[in-house]
């Protein structure tokens, strides 16, 4: 179910379902960092999850201790990960103890379960009854979303009859002006891959499709150049080899059978080339592994399936390597064993210079796509953000027990001598906030998504920002009974309403707390508090304590950050001495929201260079194959006079034009592919000419290095040599 700006799933459990239905399922607060205390340790768990009683009679969870009729049918239970067991509380049994979360909500262990695996998209590493969060158990309302719910259907069962008796139901018992969200279904094995259009998913183990993609494109790509070239070299020696074709011909020898003989060579090469692969991919995975930001295990990469697929692999490999050698090959005639010369203007010349033109031009595709990739990362690196989160510091405050702790916290933080501001908020840019709904009047329908942040008066001047109209929060504590909000909006959510920044000051914003209790005291030039994947939208500053303060941001100067930080620890252990200190740089929180575009180009530039590589290593070959063939027309135009470097030019212009053909076919391909996927970012690059300039001088340059060392060595030859005779 989605409300807003959050989007939250049922999910259709599979074909083998029991007709049951699990409750809901819900991280700690929406968020991801809880306070546990057991009386000796403090920790910081990131994984806490609440879920109904009816967890087991939908998913299979082992218990190592406890019984799941009982586990979660009570407030306050909390169940354990066997590793979580191990690092809470050691060699002791662990059902019993108690656990404080927060140092609001005690919780008692009724069992431990067994861990769940790497690839599992569940990472819980605690899950406590769901009866315990009152807000959510108790208070139910249609408008509150904030948890997952796992159905499982029966076998019979069509997900759509379900999805539209879920929107019946909806409209049955949701006003058509509240009515802001619908419910659908997602298969469970769909989660992991097909989850990118949804914010706020619990799990941190998504999947990304497009990397997937990339990567198997990418491999079939390095696959089919090095069929390629097999296919290359093979045919390159047919001059050798075709005698023997004739020879075992003339004594008997089948086509059919010359043709098994070629398909035999072939197979047992990839043979050996899969046991030379899972010897490097054993010594090579820790480097995939932190190259992909995955956990893989060469035992889970052999496993049966994979098995399979390496022996389908090999035997696609065979049969596509070893075809035209084996077709071609066992074609000749007996009657051909006097020829001597095998022309490049015959049909397997034209197919093997075919080949080099699409070896390079994959090669040329990967050379831009990496530049893009690159440019478009440091674009978004270096983008001016609308507020400046460099040194500022974002400290986890959710387990201080009363105010009082509060402040003398942020008072002792302020009196640090590397202190610039202090503020406390709910959240901060790029780290999500609560969706609402901004309307330009009481009667208006229309409808503008806000993302709202409860924060002290303090946050422009830490977050840096640009207040551009009236000003910001009231720093006088509001009374109980006062029921107006004050926002601060950003532009945007300004230009929706229909003002300019200097005539909102006043002005009411309608919907967002209720029909018209937000008025508005300032306005802040847009930033940008989420990915670049995403236009700026609405944004909302506000004292409404309709949420609580989970942070204190503070700005810091740069002389002496390790210093300062290590003061900080010691204030915060001080003064919440049963809280853990958890902190984040809002920097490095940004960098991180693009890992995975890092991880792609990362991924890319290996290919690159591995793809340029099997592709050098074929026109190695065919140079090689090709100044062998004119070893006399060398010796002749030496004679005649002609010097080295016009030897070099008449043996590496052949190749040279294949490379610029290639280059032609690769540069309209490229820059579409690169457009599909730049227009996945609201904030882009154009991608520029001499980008493609840039990278056929590479490719020529590579090619060029390639050839003229066969070239070279040809020309070099004593002419003497180069023509005697056979």
């Amino acid at each position: 179910m989605g409300n807003g700006s959050e989007h939250h799933r049922s999910h259709h459990a599979g074909e083998n379902s029991r007709g049951e239905a699990a409750g809901s399922v819900s991280e700690t607060q929406l968020w991801r960092i809880s306070f546990y205390y057991n009386g000796r340790k403090k920790f910081v768990e990131k994984n806490l999850y609440w879920a109904d009683s009816t967890l087991f009679r939908v998913f299979d969870i082992p218990l190592i201790q406890g019984n799941p009729q009982t586990a979660l049918d009570k407030p306050n239970q909390v169940l354990i990960s066997q590793g979580t067991a191990e690092r809470y509380f050691g060699d002791e049994n662990p059902v019993g103890k108690v656990l404080k979360v927060d140092n609001r909500t005690t919780l008692e262990v009724t069992g431990v379960y067994a861990d769940f695996p790497d690839h599992s998209s569940f990472d819980a590493n605690l899950i406590g009854s769901f009866a315990t969060e009152t807000w959510a158990y108790k208070n139910l309302s249609w408008s509150n979303a904030s948890f997952e719910t796992y159905v499982v259907l029966n076998p019979q069962t069509q997900p759509a009859s379900v999805e539209r008796q879920l929107d019946k139901l909806i409209k049955q018992n949701v006003s058509v002006e509240n009515r802001y969200y619908t419910a659908y279904l997602q298969l469970l094995t769909d989660i992991h891959l097909h989850s990118e259009d949804v914010a706020h998913v619990y799990t941190s183990k998504i999947g990304d499709p497009q990397q997937v993609r990339i990567l198997v494109i990418l491999a079939l790509v390095v696959l089919v150049i090095a069929c390629i070239n097999y296919m290359n070299l093979s045919t390159a020696r047919s001059q050798q080899r075709f005698r023997e074709v004739g020879i075992n011909k003339a004594l008997g020898a089948s086509r059919n059978l010359m043709a098994r003989r070629f398909y035999i060579e072939t197979a047992i090469l990839v043979l050996l080339s899969i046991l030379l692969s899972v010897a490097l991919l054993e010594a090579f995975l820790p480097i995939f592994n932190r190259l992909a930001s995955r956990h893989l295990t060469a035992y889970a990469l052999l496993s049966p399936e994979v098995l399979a697929g390496l022996l389908l692999t090999g035997t696609l490999v065979t049969l596509i390597a070893g075809s035209y050698p084996a077709l071609y090959l066992s074609s000749y005639s007996p009657k051909n064993l006097l020829q001597t010369n095998f022309r490049s203007s015959t049909g397997a010349g034209l197919f093997r210079r075919s080949l080099v033109v699409i070896q390079f031009t994959a090669s040329i595709v990967l050379i831009i796509s990496s530049i893009i990739f690159y440019q478009q990362l440091r674009f978004v690196q270096h983008q001016k953000l609308g507020y400046q989160p460099e040194q500022v510091v974002a400290i986890t405050t959710v387990a201080a027990e009363s105010k009082p702790q509060i402040d003398g916290l942020m008072n002792r933080v302020r009196s640090l001598p590397d202190v610039v501001e202090v503020c406390r908020s709910q959240t901060f840019p790029a780290n999500g906030g609560s969706g609402r709904s901004l309307r330009k009047n009481l009667q208006s329908s229309e409808e503008f998504k806000m993302t709202t942040n409860h924060a002290t008066p303090d946050f422009v001047q830490v977050l840096g920002l640009k207040l551009i109209a009236g000003k910001t929060l009231p720093s006088v504590a509001k009374d109980a009974k006062d029921t107006t909000v004050q926002v601060v909006l950003n532009r945007n959510a300004v230009t929706f309403l229909g003002y300019t920044p200097e005539n909102a000051i006043g002005r009411k914003a309608y919907g967002l707390f209720g029909d018209n209790n937000s008025e508005i005291v300032g306005v802040v030039e847009d930033f940008h508090f989420e990915n670049f994947h995403q236009p700026i939208g609405g944004y909302a500053f506000h004292n409404a304590n309709t949420e609580s303060y989970r942070y204190l941001l503070v700005k810091l100067r740069t002389q002496r950050l390790t210093q300062t930080m290590s003061q900080l620890e010691n204030v915060f252990s001080e003064s919440l001495p049963q809280s853990a200190f958890e902190y984040t740089f809002l920097d490095q929180h940004l960098n991180n929201l693009y890992q995975t575009e890092q991880r792609t180009a990362q991924v890319v530039l290996v290919f690159s260079i591995l793809t340029i590589l099997v592709a050098c290593l074929g026109l190695f070959g065919l140079a090689a194959y090709a100044a062998e063939q004119r070893t006399k027309e060398i010796g002749v135009r030496k004679v005649l006079g002609a010097n080295e470097f016009q030897l070099i030019t008449l043996l590496s212009r052949d190749f040279l034009k294949l490379v610029g053909l290639a280059f032609l076919m690769a540069s309209p391909l490229t820059w579409w592919m690169m457009n599909e996927w730049l227009n996945s970012f609201a904030y882009r690059i154009q991608i520029s000419g001499w980008i493609f300039l840039a990278a056929g001088l590479l490719a020529l340059l590579i090619a060029l290095l390639t050839v003229s060392s066969q070239a070279l060595r040809a020309a070099l030859m004593n002419p003497v040599r180069s023509l005697k005779s056979e």
